[in-house]
């Protein structure tokens, strides 16, 4: 494939009048100001225990979802959760944060429709996988690996609920995902101009998401930046690779051979992760173990 400019970073609007307009026209929702409070108490050098319990109790339904995800086969737990509190102490304050901020995402972008009950499920698995396998990184966390694998398509709802006519952004989706021979970028460009990773970027920069993170939303479809040299930082162009691998993993458990866009830069995301066929395996392994318990 070509190396080409990367489209997001093009389009994104450099001043704030246009970044508002595009923020207007898009429907990009704002961060919630229970999320803005949790993240302002984390970003303390001793974050207090008892207000991140308050303020994640302080929305019922919020601390409900918390102790649901806290006892599921997926957290492991040897005990049941009893409180937010105990949920705080006993999976660590940024996976709280993590979980937390998946529940209100979800509640807070379009939900509705069997294309997005598929979107959310592999959302669901892209953010948790990539936590799980982060460990094998260098340069990225669990969390930072959670928000990118939450965060990199969240830009597809606000675009199926904004682009309904003259064409369908669920028309110029099925077109994106079977182009070979096009980033899929460029395909939503071309019908809408505006695609996802800039909505889901944007998205990202609103709801407080580090500059790495916002970046690798930014770029994950555009795999000539994998290459060494490129003007990725090491821990985005490490973010890039793991979702793509995270993407195809996803596919195999779902018993499909076929992935266009393992197929553009499957090589270059394992090469920039120096995973070889072996290793991939046992991440894949890993994954899906992950997904059996997710259910």
């Amino acid at each position: 494939m070509p190396s080409v400019a990367s489209p997001a970073a093009a389009a994104t609007p450099a001043d704030p009048a246009s970044l508002e307009q595009v923020v207007r026209d898009i429907g990009i929702p704002s961060c919630p100001k229970v999320l803005v409070d949790l993240r302002t108490e984390l970003a303390r050098d001793e974050p207090r225990l008892p207000m991140l319990a308050g303020l994640a109790s302080s929305d019922v339904a919020l601390s409900a979802g918390l102790l649901k995800l806290a006892n599921s086969a997926l957290m492991g737990l040897s005990r049941k959760v009893d409180s937010v509190e105990q949920a705080f102490v006993m999976l660590g304050m940024q996976t709280c944060m993590s979980l937390l901020t998946e529940i209100v995402l979800r509640k807070t972008l379009p939900s509705e429709g069997l294309a997005l009950t598929r979107f959310w499920d592999v959302s669901a698995k892209r953010a948790h996988a990539m936590s799980l396998l982060a460990r094998h990184l260098i340069h990225v966390d669990g969390a930072l690996a959670h928000s990118v694998g939450l965060f990199c398509d969240s830009g597809i709802p606000i675009l199926i609920r904004r682009y309904v006519t003259p064409v369908s952004y669920l028309v110029t989706l099925a077109e994106a995902n079977q182009c070979e021979d096009r980033l899929f970028t460029d395909v939503e460009q071309a019908r809408h101009g505006m695609d996802h990773t800039i909505v889901g970027g944007l998205l990202a920069n609103m709801w407080g998401l580090s500059a790495a993170a916002q970046v690798a939303i930014r770029s994950h479809h555009d795999y000539s930046l994998l290459a060494p040299g490129s003007r990725l930082s090491e821990a985005a162009r490490e973010l890039v690779a793991l979702s793509l691998i995270v993407e195809r993993i996803i596919q195999t458990y779902a018993g499909l051979n076929r992935h266009v866009e393992w197929e553009k830069g499957g090589a270059a995301a394992m090469g920039a992760l120096e995973l070889d066929a072996a290793s991939f395996k046992a991440w894949e392994a890993e994954a899906h173990a992950l997904f059996d318990r997710m259910g």
